[in-house]
Formats: structure tokens, sequence, C-alpha cells
């Protein structure tokens, strides 16, 4: 089963906030694990938000 992009935006929002995910699913779990390693090597890497130019 693919996940829609439905499913896919609500599962980016809580890894972003902070939530947990509160699904058994292993497709959902896999995608919740990959945003938050993505968010969390951005944080570290300081490459949040838009670069100023001025």
């Amino acid at each position: 089963m693919t996940l829609t992009s439905y499913r896919k935006h609500k599962i980016y929002l809580a890894a972003t906030m902070g939530y947990g995910l509160g699904s058994d699913n292993p497709e959902e779990i896999d995608y919740y694990k990959l945003i938050k390693a993505e968010t969390n090597k951005d944080k570290k890497d300081r490459n949040m938000g838009i670069v100023r130019e001025d």
C-alpha cells in the first residue's frame, strides 16, 4: 500500500511539530523516521529557513 499525499502531509506535520505518529503501519513509520532524520540533520547544519543576503 502506498501512502496518499494527504497521509504524507499529516505525517510530515507530526514529524516537524514534534508530535508522535500513533500508527503501527510500517510504511508510515519509515516515512516519519525519514522526515525526522532530515529535520534533525538540517537543524544540526543550520539549514533552516531562508538565508539572508544583506
